[in-house]
């Protein structure tokens, strides 16, 4: 009988072990690396600072007033359709709040570096903005010109 106990204690532990991370608990990377799994398209998902969402809904006010897109591309990306392969996810820096996280991937033709920087809450963690190198999502909320 107490073999079969700690059989049964065993297999608990082993299914708790390979339950996936609460969001929560996740580390930057791979809550980076999820956001990529996503569908119908990378970051669909993501949750977003409030400075973010705030800067998305006055971008999306904008679009509805004037017909003018708010984003043409995904960011992502760092463009309008993909076929990623390649993706490598890194750690660049972090703490208990803030982190940063870079995404490497070859889209079509082409090589991607996506920086994220991140912060967290209760709830797991958040994109506080987007760098393609040309490209932050902060400013083409605003309305910026791209740099490349």
């Amino acid at each position: 009988m107490p073999g079969r106990v700690l059989l049964v204690a065993a297999i608990s532990l082993l299914s708790i072990a390979s339950l996936p991370l609460a969001a929560a608990d996740q580390d930057a990377a791979a809550y980076i690396t999820a956001r990529y799994a996503d569908k119908p398209e990378p970051g669909a998902k993501a949750r977003y600072s409030p400075r973010i969402v705030k800067l998305w809904a006055a971008c999306t006010k904008k679009e509805k007033k004037t017909g003018d897109p708010c984003m043409d591309f995904d960011i992502w990306v760092n463009a309008q359709d993909w076929e990623i392969k390649n993706l490598k996810i890194e750690p660049l820096k972090s703490d208990a709040k803030t982190a940063g996280v870079l995404a490497s991937f070859d889209n079509f033709d082409r090589h991607e570096d996506i920086n994220f920087s991140l912060i967290k809450d209760k709830k797991g963690w958040m994109v506080d903005d987007i760098s393609t190198g040309c490209d932050m999502l902060s400013d083409v909320l605003k309305g910026k010109i791209s740099t490349c």
